[in-house]
C-alpha cells in the first residue's frame, strides 16, 4: 500500500467564540508564548493574567463580534476552506489537516490524526507569508516540541515563508486585479503586521521581516504594474509602549488624503486568511480613519482564502523523504 504524505496548514488561531470568557481564553495561550512576550515567565503570568488579559478581554470580544459571521470565525472559516480545496488539489496521495498554533483544533491534534493514519511524512506549513520569531519560528519550535513529548516518528519537512514565491505574488496580484476591476484608484498601501523594533533589529539585517515586507511590496507592485508614487506599504497591529518597525498604517491612512489621495486600495499580504486584523482593524478601523482624514473610497481587497493553487505548488515542490 503506498504510504500517505500528510500536510499540516497552520495558522495563528481564534478564540471559540466572541463571548469574552472565550476571548480571555484565547488571548492567555497566545500571550504566554516567551516568543510574543520574551520576558522571564513569572513576570510573564503576572503581566498576562492579571494585567493585560482582565482589562483586554471585553474589548476584543467586542471586535471579533463586529466581524463573526453565521458560520463562525472568519479566521477558522477560511482556514477550513483552505484545508477542503487543499485537499481536493492535492488528491489521495495526501492528507491535509489543520492545527492552529493557538486554539482549537490544535497542532496536538492534527499530529495525532497522521499516527492514526500512519503517514510517515509530513509537511509542516504555517500560513504566514514572512518570517519572524513571533509566527514562524513558535510554530515551528511547538511541531519539534509535540513530536519530541509524543514520539512521533514522521519525517517532518518544514515548509519556509513564501512571500517572494512567484506563485503567491502571482495569486496575490490576479486576486487584487479581479477585486479591483473598474476602480478608479489613486494609490495602493500594503500594510502587513507590525513587529516591535528591537526583535526586528535581532533579524539578519538584510533579510529582517522589515526587509521582508518591503521587497515583498515591491514584488507585488511590479505584478500591478505599478508606478513607484502608486504605491507604499506600512506597519499594523501594534501594542504597548515599546516602538515598532514603521510607517504605522494608522499614521498612513490620515496622512494620504492631504497628498491627494482620494481613492484607496488597501492589500494585507501577511495574511492569507482574512481575519480580526483584516477585517476589523484595517477594514473598519481602517476605513473610517482614512474617511474622517478627507478621503472618498476606500477598497479593502480581500485575501486569498480559499485560494490554494500557490500552496499547493509549495508543497509540490518540496523534495519527499520517503
Amino acid at each position: 500500500m503506498k504510504l500517505l504524505k500528510g500536510v499540516l496548514l497552520s495558522n495563528i488561531g481564534t478564540p471559540a467564540s466572541y463571548q469574552p470568557k472565550d476571548v480571555a481564553v484565547y488571548l492567555r495561550e497566545f500571550l504566554m508564548d516567551e516568543e510574543i512576550l520574551p520576558i522571564p515567565f513569572l513576570f510573564r503570568y503576572l503581566l498576562v493574567h492579571v494585567g493585560i488579559v482582565p482589562r483586554r478581554a471585553d474589548a476584543s470580544a467586542a471586535k471579533y463580534k463586529a466581524i463573526w459571521t453565521s458560520q463562525g470565525s472568519p479566521l477558522m472559516v477560511n482556514s477550513l476552506l483552505q484545508k477542503e480545496n487543499l485537499q481536493k488539489a492535492l488528491g489521495n496521495e495526501y492528507v491535509v489537516e489543520l492545527g492552529m498554533r493557538y486554539g482549537q483544533p490544535s497542532l496536538q491534534q492534527a499530529l495525532q490524526k497522521f499516527k492514526e493514519l500512519d503517514v510517515e511524512e509530513v509537511y509542516f506549513l504555517p500560513l504566514y507569508p514572512q518570517y519572524c520569531r513571533a509566527t514562524t519560528e513558535s510554530s515551528f519550535k511547538k511541531v519539534d516540541e509535540l513530536i519530541k513529548q509524543h514520539q512521533y516518528f514522521f519525517r517532518l519537512q518544514k515548509v519556509l515563508p513564501f512571500w517572494d514565491q512567484k506563485e503567491f505574488i502571482h495569486a496575490v496580484a490576479e486576486e487584487t486585479q479581479k477585486n479591483l476591476q473598474g476602480k478608479k484608484l489613486d494609490y495602493y498601501l500594503m500594510t502587513y503586521h507590525g513587529l516591535p523594533e528591537s526583535q526586528n533589529r535581532k533579524m539578519d539585517p538584510e533579510n529582517a521581516y522589515r526587509e521582508q515586507c518591503i521587497k515583498n511590496s515591491a514584488l507585488l507592485a511590479e505584478a500591478l504594474g505599478l508606478s513607484k508614487e502608486q504605491w507604499g506599504f506600512s506597519f499594523q497591529s501594534r501594542v504597548g509602549v515599546e516602538t515598532w518597525i514603521k510607517p504605522y498604517t494608522s499614521d498612513e491612512l490620515k496622512a494620504l488624503p492631504g497628498r491627494g489621495v482620494k481613492s484607496l486600495a488597501v492589500l494585507c499580504p501577511s495574511f492569507v486568511s482574512d481575519c480580526l486584523e483584516t477585517l476589523e482593524e484595517i477594514g473598519l478601523e481602517g476605513e473610517e480613519t482614512f474617511k474622517q482624514a478627507g478621503g472618498e473610497s476606500y477598497h479593502l481587497v480581500p485575501c486569498l482564502n480559499g485560494r490554494v493553487d500557490y500552496l499547493t505548488q509549495l508543497i509540490e515542490k518540496m523534495p519527499s523523504k520517503c
